[in-house]
């Protein structure tokens, strides 16, 4: 049997965190959780050394993100005793199903694990649109690979990835503000990694993109079926790529 390790990113969590104490201790095979937190100011740090006990370890390590969750999460790894890593975070819950399935996985080297991740808006689930194919690998060995990508970070392994079949909740979106505030900033970090990358935006980019995104998102990955939720979540995502492509006008204008 695998002990795990718990890799999590945090800047003022509490609020999520708070969720945690129901289900945290039902991964039997779990006895880390190490923490990078970008300069915290609630009651994040608390909330997570309630967590601590006998079998389970909790360290927290300061670092500021500096726009990098790859660089934060590559080394929150090299602070994991364990090579095994279950990557989560703060806004993300596994169901009672997946937590089982987890408890009973035989892992096995050269493989990565992924889950179906589905968004909680307003308590509405959504199936369709953005989360459709939202499948990310979150359990994996961590000797085979590394994260990629400044915002939006993904785990690139040589090793075959296995669909689990079982779920992830992701209460990523609270509010609509708070889910703005996200885009703005996600948005800011991805137009800064194409600036120093050498792209430079063209006006049909700035026209076009954001209509192909909705209408990606909306009609051909059945976003519709999402209700109102689902225009909504179609059109911030439509915003988010107007907002990279026009702040990557801004940069280059410099």
């Amino acid at each position: 049997m695998n002990n795990l390790s718990l890799l999590l990113l945090t800047k003022n969590e509490s609020e999520n965190l708070k969720e945690w104490g129901g289900w945290i201790n039902e991964l039997t095979n779990l006895d880390e959780i190490i923490v990078i937190d970008d300069s915290s100011t609630d009651d994040t740090k608390k909330i997570l050394k309630s967590f601590n006990s006998k079998n389970l370890s909790v360290k927290i390590f300061s670092r500021k993100l500096n726009d990098d969750f790859s660089s934060q999460r590559n080394y929150g790894l090299s602070k994991c005793k364990n090579d095994w890593i279950l990557s989560l975070d703060a806004d993300e819950i596994p169901t009672i199903q997946t937590i089982n399935y987890i408890n009973n996985l035989k892992l096995k080297a050269g493989q990565n694990y992924t889950f179906k991740r589905n968004i909680i808006y307003l308590g509405h689930k959504i199936y369709f649109g953005q989360c459709i194919n939202d499948m990310p690998i979150k359990l994996f060995n961590k000797n085979e690979g590394q994260y990629t990508n400044p915002v939006h970070e993904i785990w690139t392994s040589t090793a075959e990835s296995i669909d689990t079949h079982q779920v992830i909740n992701h209460f990523s979106i609270k509010n609509l503000y708070l889910f703005l505030e996200k885009i703005n900033h996600y948005s800011s970090i991805r137009a800064n990694q194409l600036y120093t990358n050498g792209h430079h935006p063209h006006l049909w980019e700035i026209i076009l993109y954001p209509k192909l995104k909705f209408i990606n998102l909306y009609f051909l990955r059945l976003g519709l079926l999402d209700g109102t939720a689902g225009i909504i979540l179609s059109l911030a995502m439509s915003l988010n790529s107007f907002l990279i492509r026009a702040k990557l006008w801004h940069l280059s204008q410099k």
